[in-house]
């Protein structure tokens, strides 16, 4: 059983200002195709937006690699490792990694606009409050709801993996009782996009080498 508490620390929480707003009604897909847990298999096929080098208790309105942008809709506060500003997680088969480096939201419903579209997306999540606690994302093709994740996360100790593969998206909207962290933010560019950015790559080789030559 949780005890009662949170994985925010008094002084952090004045920083973070949360403020909760209304869940919307959740949606009804004919996917489903999410990922459990950071197997091995989705840790080969993704590439993750490390964010251990920014400044700790830095504030960002979106995160990147150089290759995708994760724009989100409230300003996020980089914290860690675990329990560095965040007092818990989870541990593998559940979690990538005990003591990762997180973003808190100050609110219960967070968007996160996709600079590209990709084929598998996932983050790790923990509510604040130590409890049980039901979130939702929903995973969207512009306007066009591809399909939603549904789970029961703990907040002590209980962070869950919300991802999903085989289909295009560009916007995930995350939603909850309570506010909440992610971590391990993960990505596969859509075949499309990773054919683009080669051709790109190779571009730029071939006018360095007309400049040497």
């Amino acid at each position: 059983m949780s005890q009662l508490g949170n994985n925010l620390h008094g002084d952090l929480r004045e920083q973070v200002q949360v403020h909760l707003v209304p869940v919307p009604e959740g949606g009804m897909t004919t996917a489903a195709t999410p990922i459990d847990n950071p197997d091995a298999a989705y840790l080969a096929a993704t590439t993750k937006i490390d964010i251990a080098e920014l400044p700790p208790f830095s504030v960002h309105e979106a995160i990147s690699d150089g290759i995708l942008t994760v724009t989100f809709s409230e300003s996020m506060t980089k914290v860690g490792p675990v329990p560095e500003g965040w007092q818990t997680w989870s541990s593998p088969p559940f979690s990538e990694d005990p003591n990762p480096f997180v973003l808190i939201s100050p609110t219960n419903i967070l968007t996160l606009d996709l600079s590209r579209p990709v084929s598998i997306f996932g983050f790790e999540l923990e509510p604040s409050p130590f409890g049980e606690a039901d979130f939702t994302a929903d995973f969207y093709l512009g306007d066009t709801l591809v399909e939603s994740v549904n789970r029961v996360v703990d907040g002590d100790s209980g962070a869950r993996l919300f991802a999903r593969m085989d289909g295009r998206i560009d916007r995930v909207v995350i939603f909850g009782p309570s506010d909440f962290a992610i971590a391990q933010v993960r990505y596969q560019l859509d075949q499309n996009n990773q054919t683009a950015v080669l051709v790109l790559a190779l571009l730029l080789v071939l006018i360095l080498l007309l400049i040497l030559l």
